[in-house]
């Protein structure tokens, strides 16, 4: 059976802009059309409403802290530090570059589009609503970490991990369904931009210095 290709670094960057630019295009269409809930966020913010529980707002709060800045700087620095003392330095890179694209990336929609979060949040954060940055940041270091370790497990979790955040973000009506969805599209997207950048740039740095090794007049 012959093995299976990956795809292609130019066909991780054509997926990744193309991701960036449907947020975009999601985020102008809703500004478009009054900046308000679209129908599939308000039937879906009712469901949350109905569905809340003591238990189920317990774990939403959890997940609020955990994916908000503070504690995503304190994992990055944990899985930057892990990647380091693994000799895996530009693995390291790929994972900060893919967090600062996110937040950079999340930041400027958000006070773009300045999109009003929902009257009945259960969270007081200052920034607007579109997209959710606590789901673009589960978004981009899970799908980094799966791009560069190729574990299919890896893949699974983070599929679960994304999920569960953009379910706690609308859960605590921090934001509508479509910010989450968003907010997903966007950190999947910047750690495939990340990942080819910093990929790239290792091959090249590799390449050269094998050249360089084999040159002898480099010696």
């Amino acid at each position: 059976m012959p093995a299976r290709r990956s795809p292609s670094r130019a066909a991780i960057v054509v997926g990744g802009l193309a991701g960036l630019s449907a947020v975009v295009l999601l985020g102008l269409v809703i500004h478009a059309l009054g900046n308000g809930p679209l129908p599939v966020d308000t039937w879906w913010h009712d469901l949350m409403l109905a569905s809340r529980t003591d238990a189920g707002l317990a774990v939403a709060r959890a997940l609020d802290v955990i994916g908000g800045v503070v504690w995503m700087i304190v994992i990055g620095i944990v899985l930057v530090v892990s990647l380091l003392i693994a000799h895996r330095p530009w693995d390291a890179l790929a994972v900060v570059a893919a967090m600062l694209v996110a937040e950079a990336t999340t930041s400027v929609l958000k006070l773009s589009f300045a999109r009003p979060r929902p009257a009945d949040s259960l969270v007081t954060e200052a920034m607007t609503s579109f997209p959710s940055g606590h789901t673009s940041l589960a978004a981009a270091v899970t799908v980094v970490l799966a791009l560069l370790l190729r574990r299919p497990m890896l893949w699974a979790a983070a599929a679960l991990w994304v999920a569960m955040m953009a379910w706690s973000r609308t859960y605590l009506a921090a934001h509508w369904l479509t910010d989450v969805l968003a907010g997903a599209v966007l950190g999947s997207s910047a750690a495939l931009l990340a990942w080819a950048l910093i990929t790239g740039i290792r091959d090249i740095a590799q390449r050269r210095a094998v050249a360089a090794s084999q040159d002898p007049s480099a010696r």
